[in-house]
């Protein structure tokens, strides 16, 4: 308010006559002393008033102050420096104006010499900077003397902070922070010349490396071969030589030839274009002529399109077909049709194949009809190959082919052969033919046979057993105990390792899981009797609705098996290459009935195995799958098995089987295969 009157406090004071008086403050500065850049710092809390604490900044301007050759060492009270010295952070108590002054060190300097280090010749560049204030920034000079450096035989190569190299490398504009004197040395580089392959315009391989490069100037090149790993290719070419001039126009030399190296050099691959040719062969024709390409000779890797039989006249021969192309006479190489295209890289000759002409497949013979319900299941026998058969349900007046294919015998009907949309009725008697059919075209029918449809039951004549999980009375849906339906219950099975009972995948139809996924030991088990061990010439039979769920794998369906060393007794089983196998052993361990390949399904199917000790009565093993007999073999085992080892499925002589049971049906009789297809008729609804 200095300057100013307020009449208030003017009235005041006359009133009372009172004096003001006003604090005493001091001023504290910072001076540069000779600074070269950069500002002082200020105090903030400047003034102070008389007798406060001043704390002493340091060089804290923005930005801080600077002199060129000098280091800063804190501030005076004089700028000479003979007054009181302070640094930051230093306290005094002030009590008057205050002027503190920077106060400044020398710095040492220090020289960059260069050396020619050998050289025969020129001068070494002169730094018009040097020397230079320790810590400052040299840029390196180029080979910039008048004239400049040169050694005989050797190029400069830049320069280095010892005379062999050992030292820090620095090429020309490098820049280091100098903090003694400095001396940097020339260094020298033998002056080669280097030899390079060029694959030019190859398509694979790799070029070859001269181990000898590079080369003193003046040396002998010997030139390699094309001895890359692997060697240069192009597509539709052979490699002819090497040339100085990718396009040939240069120095050629061969693999072995020599030069005078006074350069860099590249040796260029040279190419020349490769075709072949295409010939077609009538391969035994007995008349016309192969035909002739009129695009061969091919560019290597060109597309060729295969011709057909187009010779004029075309190729024929007795007896045959004209069947395609093959690159090998007797058919072993590759095969080509009309059409097809191969690329061409070695001259080809097309051998013409020939199909012999084959007539229809046999006529089916030994026609039986089984009815079953609105169904007529037809076993027959065949000779030959087919790839389906043909049905007719009215004597012969309309054929059908089955869709799906049906190939084996029995075939099942189920519609009529006129319309293929309605069902056999029961109690209709249908005459029935078939055809058989493969790619030469359809079989004479067959003569016929009568087939009545009739709802079909389960054979329950000479059945001893009888499990079924959808029956309560059978398993009621809980415990251990699988039971009997027959025999008053004897023979019932137990449950071990808890397989799951599924009531809910589909609950019509209730079965066991065993051993899924990576669940083991899981099995059931009916006890040695005397009603179910083998007798010597008294066949029986085992069915089982089963999906196996490990295709591709092994394991059991049923087993009455010892152990080694004997494996006395007899399983069922399923195999890795998708057959099933009956081993039966008494006396020996060499019997093996084994099914065709491709008889088993993931889905349900019905298993029969007919098994019979001794060929007595001229009876054979028998495997059936659905009905379709897969295993008709008789037995040499005359002995029969100690009777002491119990029956256990999905488990046994062929490991643990990965299968869903549904129902086990054990006969001691040998059910015909009308029987069999009576039990799949009757059961097949719950499953298929």
């Amino acid at each position: 308010m200095a300057g100013k009157r307020r009449s208030g406090l003017a009235n005041d004071r006359r009133a009372y006559g009172s004096a003001i008086y006003c604090p005493i403050t001091y001023i504290i500065m910072y001076n540069g002393n000779t600074n070269t850049s950069g500002n002082a710092p200020i105090d903030g809390s400047s003034p102070y008033g008389s007798g406060l604490t001043v704390t002493v900044l340091g060089n804290s301007g923005s930005p801080m102050l600077e002199k060129t050759g000098f280091a800063f060492s804190g501030w005076n009270t004089a700028a000479n420096g003979t007054g009181i010295s302070y640094n930051q952070g230093n306290t005094f108590i002030i009590n008057a104006n205050r002027t503190l002054y920077a106060q400044w060190t020398l710095l040492p300097t220090y020289t960059v010499t260069y050396d020619g280090n050998t050289s025969t010749s020129g001068n070494t560049p002169t730094d018009g900077s040097s020397p230079y204030i320790s810590g400052s920034t040299v840029t390196v000079l180029g080979n910039s003397g008048s004239p400049v450096l040169e050694k005989t035989g050797y190029t400069f190569a830049g320069w280095n902070s010892a005379s062999d190299g050992s030292g820090t490398d620095y090429l020309p504009t490098d820049t280091f922070t100098i903090n003694a004197d400095t001396t940097l040395y020339a260094q020298w580089i033998l002056i080669t010349y280097t030899v390079t392959y060029n694959g030019n315009t190859s398509t694979s391989g790799n070029t070859p490396t001269d181990s000898s490069s590079p080369y003193v100037s003046g040396s002998t090149v010997t030139v390699l071969g094309n001895s890359g790993s692997p060697v240069l290719e192009k597509n539709g070419y052979t490699f002819t030589s090497w040339n100085t001039e990718a396009n040939g126009t240069g120095t050629d030399y061969l693999p072995t030839d020599t030069f005078t190296i006074n350069a860099d050099t590249i040796l260029y691959a040279q190419w020349t274009l490769v075709t072949y040719t295409v010939t077609y062969d009538g391969n035994t024709n007995t008349s016309g002529n192969a035909p002739t390409d009129p695009s061969s000779a091919y560019i290597s890797s060109s597309t060729v399109t295969v011709l057909g039989n187009s010779g004029s006249p075309v190729l024929e021969k007795t007896g045959y077909t004209f069947a395609r192309w093959n690159t090998a006479f007797d058919g072993t190489g590759t095969s080509y049709i009309q059409g097809n295209t191969f690329t061409i890289n070695a001259d080809t000759t097309l051998y013409a194949q020939w199909t012999p002409v084959s007539p229809p497949p046999s006529t089916p013979t030994a026609l039986f009809g089984v009815g079953g319900n609105q169904a007529a299941y037809i076993l027959f026998t065949q000779v030959g190959t087919v790839t389906n058969y043909e049905y007719s349900t009215d004597n012969g007046a309309t054929f059908l082919a089955f869709d799906p294919a049906q190939i084996y015998s029995p075939v099942e009907i189920n519609y009529l052969s006129s319309d293929g949309l309605t069902r056999l009725t029961n109690g209709t008697v249908y005459t029935v033919k078939l055809k058989a059919v493969n790619s030469n075209g359809s079989s004479v029918e067959s003569a016929s046979v009568d087939v009545t449809p009739t709802i079909t039951s389960l054979v329950s004549s000479s059945r001893i057993i009888y499990l079924d999980a959808n029956n309560s009375s059978s398993y009621p849906g809980a415990g251990t105990t699988w039971t009997n339906l027959d025999s008053a219950g004897a023979y019932s099975a137990t449950l071990n390792g808890s397989p799951t009972f599924d009531i809910i995948t589909d609950p019509g139809n209730k079965y066991f899981e065993f051993n899924q996924g990576a669940l083991t030991g899981q099995f059931a088990q009916i006890n040695q009797a005397a009603a179910i061990n083998p007798v010597v010439n008294s066949p029986f039979t085992i069915q089982m609705w089963v999906k196996i769920n490990n295709i591709g794998s092994q394991g059991s369906l049923v087993s009455k098996v010892f152990g080694a060393p004997s494996y006395d007794g007899y399983a069922l089983g399923y195999r890795t290459d998708n057959t099933l196998q009956l081993h039966e052993n008494g006396a020996s361990q060499v019997n093996y009935f084994t099914s065709v390949t491709g008889v088993l399904s993931s889905g349900w199917a019905l298993y029969t195995a007919n098994v019979q000790f001794g060929s007595g009565g001229g009876r054979k093993n028998k495997i059936f799958v659905n009905g379709r007999q897969v295993v008709n073999s008789t037995s040499n085992e005359s002995g029969v098995p100690s009777p002491t080892q119990n029956m256990t499925f999905p488990t046994g002589f062929y490991g643990e089987g990965e299968c869903s049971i549904g129902q086990f049906y054990y006969y001691n009789t040998e059910l015909t295969p009308e029987q069999i297809i009576q039990n799949y008729d009757a059961t097949k609804p719950r499953y298929i």
